[in-house]
């Protein structure tokens, strides 16, 4: 809605039709480069009121309304400034991008379909849509649109990096590395492009990076470079069987990366022990309706215990829809939990007291209508967020009749796979092994506080039975899930639909058990956290 005022709280003006709408629109650039987004927001508004049939002041208004937070403003600026201009195409695509900000996904999938049949000689654009259509799902095409710009501009570094992600998702790994080669050439500090260089392939003596990393590492790079850098070299390193050194760079970047975070376990595993202790087994006896929705198959764990493998196993299923790791239901609890009350809880064991009384039905129909349309397309859809292991509790009550699947991998691999992994966000217990164990010991507590509360409820996966015994497991795993048994489930590695997991470039491969036991390569370095297992009697075998 357009105010009356069309005066500025800072200007000594008021804009009529007299006024040259170009130069407007320049004054309120300004500041919108200077981020002073309510003065431009007041601006463009008086533009619009003056100027109702110059277009640009609505496309601006939409740019300013969207910095502000008010997505639903800028889709209807947007498309005045359409039904005003309709042929610009930039506009449009901003239109698309609003389009999935505000849920309207097919919508979105339309207008981009649309964008691509376009000729465009601009990078910007053919990025920008390339990016919109990835978030979108339309792999093929946003990989084509990636290319297109490539064309234009051959040696832009972001956008190499962007193909070689995307192709590392779509298992064309020959492909990503060579756009990788390529990066790294013309960017040597692009420390982000070794570490998934390194993740592709197998590294082996005739064909590796070591030399060139450690040369790498001997330069002046800011930490988090410092920190992929080791990752990188620890990875290959480890292909090569140098085991003792390659938990030394190991070690080395997990330091860097530590030192440069602010953070305490105690403070997760006071979180963890407070869930267990506000949904205890009096919470399920309640009489409590939840959403009666059967489509949701949640898997859960945590991270690099093999949940991408089952993931892809149920996912390979014609009922079923991966959705992939959604914030959704974390989303609609907070959302439920200011409802409920007026002012934010204080802190995280506030906050989880708070969510002992909510209205689990509205929860479990919200988290369902969030995941639309997208997970409408299918019966069954897969939600394979690792932390909602967090939310069992409140997932069954909020969905009594959704499937919770955990998967469980030997503690020692877990704890190794872990400390490999740089994560882009999420998980700052892993940079530490006596950290990185004693929020493992909670977890596993948690896990087995779920099990004890809601018999029957959660349907346990051992990642070692599944990769030895896939037929059976599997069979197992459908039954559980009210699936019909299809054997195609069993050959996972056809899927070509993307991963966009760290794991992206093993569901490619046929199950294999080379990750088995894998933590006695390095058990010297991991006595100590062997041991914190054995005391909270947790078994390694």
């Amino acid at each position: 809605m357009l105010g009356n005022n069309c005066m500025t709280k800072d200007a000594a003006f008021t804009m009529t039709k007299k006024d040259v709408p170009e130069d407007l629109l320049e004054e309120i650039g300004r500041h919108v480069k200077l981020k002073l987004f309510d003065k431009a927001f007041s601006l463009s508004q008086c533009l619009c009121a003056s100027h109702p049939e110059f277009a640009p002041a609505w496309h601006v208004a939409s740019v300013i309304a969207l910095a502000q937070g008010n997505a639903a403003r800028a889709l209807t600026h947007i498309q005045t400034a359409l039904d005003l201009m309709p042929e610009q195409c930039d506009w449009a695509l901003h239109k698309a991008r609003l389009l999935l900000i505000n849920r309207h996904r097919i919508a979105a999938q339309k207008l981009a379909i649309e964008l691509s049949q376009k000729q465009s000689d601009s990078v910007i654009f053919c990025a920008e849509l390339a990016l919109l259509l990835n978030k979108l799902g339309l792999y093929q095409g946003s990989l084509e649109w990636y290319q297109h710009a490539l064309n234009i501009e051959p040696n832009n570094a972001q956008l190499l990096f962007n193909l070689a992600s995307l192709q590392r998702f779509m298992g064309k790994l020959d492909d990503s590395q060579h756009s990788l080669d390529k990066l790294i050439k013309l960017n040597p500090r692009d420390s982000e492009a070794w570490l998934l260089r390194s993740s592709l392939i197998k590294q082996s003596l005739q064909n590796n990076h070591i030399a060139e990393l450690r040369v790498a590492l001997q330069q002046q790079q800011p930490p988090i470079a410092k920190a992929q850098l080791y990752y990188a070299l620890g990875k290959e390193l480890e292909d090569l069987q140098q085991f003792e050194k390659s938990f030394e760079a190991l070690q080395q970047g997990a330091s860097v990366r530590r030192a440069n975070m602010q953070y305490s376990v105690d403070k997760d595993v006071q979180t963890l022990e407070k869930i267990t202790q506000v949904f205890d087994a009096s919470v399920f006896k309640q009489n409590i309706q939840g959403c009666a929705s059967t489509q949701p198959i949640f898997i859960l764990g945590l991270p690099r215990t093999g949940s991408t493998l089952v993931e892809r196993i149920i996912g390979n299923h014609s009922d079923v829809y991966s959705a992939g790791e959604l914030n959704n239901f974390a989303i609609e609890m907070m959302q439920q939990v200011r409802k409920k009350m007026p002012h934010p809880p204080a802190n995280k064991l506030d906050l989880i007291a708070a969510t002992r009384d909510l209205d689990f039905k509205s929860l479990g129909q919200n988290y369902i209508d969030s995941t639309r349309p997208d997970t409408d397309l299918s019966p069954r859809f897969i939600d394979k967020l690792p932390l909602n292991s967090l939310y069992v509790g409140l997932i069954h009550l909020a969905l009594p009749q959704a499937k919770i699947v955990y998967v469980q991998r030997n503690p020692m691999d877990s704890c190794l796979a872990i400390f490999k992994q740089i994560f882009t966000q999420g998980y700052p217990f892993s940079y530490d092994l006596a950290e990185l164990s004693h929020y493992q010991i909670a977890h596993y507590q948690l896990m087995a506080h779920w099990q004890k509360v809601l018999p029957g409820v959660v349907h346990t996966v051992s990642y070692e039975k599944l990769v030895t015994q896939l037929q059976r497991k599997t069979e197992q795993l459908l039954a559980y899930c009210d699936l019909p048994w299809q054997s195609q489930c069993c050959e996972f590695e056809q899927n070509t639909t993307a991963a966009t997991t760290a794991s992206a470039s093993q569901v490619r491969q046929p199950v294999y058990t080379s990750s088995v036991g894998k933590w006695k390569h390095f058990s010297k370095q991991l006595s100590g956290v062997q041991k914190q297992f054995e005391k909270a009697g947790i078994i390694c075998e």
